[in-house]
């Protein structure tokens, strides 16, 4: 079934489109948010409320980007709305995931506390390309954010992520 015929079901509150929705995108929000969150329960309550919020505006699903895409702008402002009614804390995500580029240095936890130390617009963006795979295009319809921001966001990561790496002599990050 593709995205807008899903999108219409939801939009009918069909069971079984709900249960399409969580099955093919449930663990790939689930992820992105434990990254972001680093806490289990948050995580998966912020999906939960990500995918309820999908099918409550599946009618506004338009079809310009692929639903995942749509999806995890969802996660994203849900993140938001989240940290803002907490007290913000430095937030460390779970390991890269495998093919990173950035999984080259030579112990994780350094990166993962540099990523930590990105704003949390450069840290989702960084996120939603180097560890979920999507494409600038991608990210700049999952967010409402031109291109040419997407892009100036992964070029501040990249460059604060070797500045901070590059100062610790003990870590090499080898060219991407």
């Amino acid at each position: 079934m593709d995205d807008l015929k899903l999108a219409e079901r939801l939009s009918r509150r069909e069971p079984a489109a709900m249960e399409e929705l969580v099955h093919r995108y449930h663990a790939d929000i689930y992820r992105f948010l434990r990254h972001l969150t680093r806490r289990v329960e948050d995580a998966e309550d912020l999906a939960q409320q990500t995918l309820l919020r999908a099918v409550n505006g599946a009618s506004r699903y338009d079809g310009r980007a692929p639903m995942r895409a749509w999806l995890f702008g969802i996660a994203f402002h849900e993140f938001g709305r989240w940290r803002r009614r907490r007290l913000w804390l430095p937030l460390i995500g779970d390991r890269p995931s495998p093919g990173n580029p950035y999984q080259k240095v030579e112990d994780a936890e350094v990166l993962l506390k540099a990523v930590s130390e990105l704003s949390s617009l450069v840290r989702g963006v960084f996120l939603l390309h180097y560890v979920e795979d999507l494409s600038i295009l991608e990210i700049s319809a999952a967010l409402g954010i031109p291109e040419g921001t997407v892009k100036s966001r992964l070029h501040a990561a990249r460059t604060h992520l070797k500045t901070l790496l590059k100062e610790d002599e003990n870590y090499v990050v080898e060219p991407v």
